[in-house]
């Protein structure tokens, strides 16, 4: 079929082409995309300072935090980005008045106003809070602020822990 003057095919005494890739480059490529890889991927610590009078829970997991509004629960107050919105007594945040935490709502309300009118609102964690809670606070305190944020905007919750 083909012969030694055929166009498509070798003859049987040619020697087939040889095809030579260059590897270098592509390893120079490859270390440096690995490099840089390894380099951004490296855990970050974060180190977040705790009231005097509250406790954080401890936990072995091992989980970098960026930086989010942060809803502090201590023994004695609420605090949003460190600014006290209520007192807590008897274990119980502000008046009994539902589901809700209206001072934190009023609070949180507005640093998403804040956020929105400062073209924030869109970048990565602006619907997240970060919730610091003393590790005695009752569950339902809990689930009152969360239900809270969620209102206000803040949908995703994270929750700060001691490594041990």
């Amino acid at each position: 079929m083909f012969g030694a003057h055929s166009k498509g095919g070798f003859s049987s005494g040619e020697p087939a082409p040889s095809v030579t890739l260059n590897l270098t480059a592509l390893m120079d490529i490859l270390s440096n995309l690995l490099f840089f890889l390894l380099a951004s991927y490296s855990a970050q610590t974060t180190e977040i300072a705790q009231k005097p009078d509250m406790k954080l829970p401890d936990s072995s997991a091992r989980v970098s935090i960026e930086k989010e509004l942060t809803v502090t629960v201590t023994k004695n107050e609420l605090l949003v980005a460190d600014v006290s919105v209520a007192a807590i007594a008897n274990g119980k945040i502000g008046k009994e008045d539902g589901e809700r935490i209206t001072p934190l709502l009023d609070r949180l309300k507005s640093v998403k106003a804040t956020r929105a009118a400062a073209g924030q609102d869109d970048l990565p964690g602006a619907d997240t809070v970060l919730v610091l809670a003393d590790h005695e606070t009752d569950a339902t305190q809990i689930t009152r602020i969360l239900k809270t944020a969620a209102s206000a905007g803040f949908v995703k919750a994270r929750f700060g822990v001691v490594t041990q």
